[in-house]
């Protein structure tokens, strides 16, 4: 199935938890957020969160500064 990641597409397997996706990917964890349907889902919750064919994601950096 596929998976659209900032308009990226991926294809994961069908029982991929958004934990396990998002740890396939070359990214650090800290300071990211994830979105579904510009919804932030709490990471305490990703490993809950089974990914759905062309279900569109959104990953968010933290930015600090002024």
């Amino acid at each position: 199935m596929v998976v659209k990641l900032n308009d990226k597409s991926y294809d994961v397997a069908k029982g991929t938890t958004l934990d396990k996706f998002i740890g396939t990917l070359d990214v650090p964890l800290q300071g990211i957020a994830i979105a579904i349907d510009y919804e932030v889902i709490p990471r305490s919750q990703w490993d809950e969160i089974l990914l759905k064919d062309n279900m569109e994601l959104m990953l968010i950096h933290a930015v600090s500064g002024g």
